[in-house]
């Protein structure tokens, strides 16, 4: 990567063009310096792996890393290269299997259950509290907030926009609340 491209990355800002690619590593600028790494999925999913670096590791040396998260991505995350592509691996079983995620209804507070096994019912499904409780909501994240989330997990601190996308408990209908 030249020097121009690697500057506009790590400040954030689109650096070049590229395609969305299953398997493809990519490099998330933290800091200055400072890099973590993910590996994309199906469009436009991307499994964030945990590890924090100064110097670019191995390929061999990332596939091995645990997820930290998994995340839904606005696709000129990588379209604009905001984060650039390093590599790439057949994706890891548990990097390609898909998540259940929530989603919970602005108005009536009313859960649901979000994942293609509810392909025939829109990709969802009225669902518990308990059901929904450890799971992330279907969201669409910036690459600022997936960059914010590395920053406050790696610094120990909670991050605003996973709180932002919490279960608002006031809000769950009494006929969805079996935790009580």
């Amino acid at each position: 990567m030249d020097a121009k491209n690697l500057m506009l990355a790590q400040r954030g800002q689109p650096s070049k063009r590229q395609r969305w690619q299953v398997g493809a590593l990519v490099e998330i600028p933290i800091g200055e310096s400072c890099w973590a790494y993910g590996q994309l999925g199906e469009e436009y999913f991307v499994a964030v792996l945990e590890g924090y670096f100064s110097e670019r590791p191995t390929i061999e040396n990332l596939i091995e890393l645990p997820i930290l998260f998994k995340s839904f991505v606005y696709r000129d995350v990588i379209s604009r290269g905001y984060w650039l592509k390093v590599g790439r691996l057949e994706p890891r079983s548990d990097v390609i299997k898909e998540d259940y995620r929530f989603k919970q209804d602005q108005i009536s507070g009313a859960l649901s259950l979000w994942h293609s096994d509810f392909a025939e019912q829109g990709w969802e499904r009225p669902a518990l509290l308990s059901e929904c409780l450890g799971l992330e909501r279907a969201a669409v994240w910036e690459a600022s907030y997936v960059e914010d989330r590395i920053i406050a997990t790696r610094d120990g601190h909670e991050c605003k926009w996973v709180n932002s996308l919490a279960i608002d408990l006031q809000r769950v209908p009494a006929h969805q609340n079996d935790t009580r």
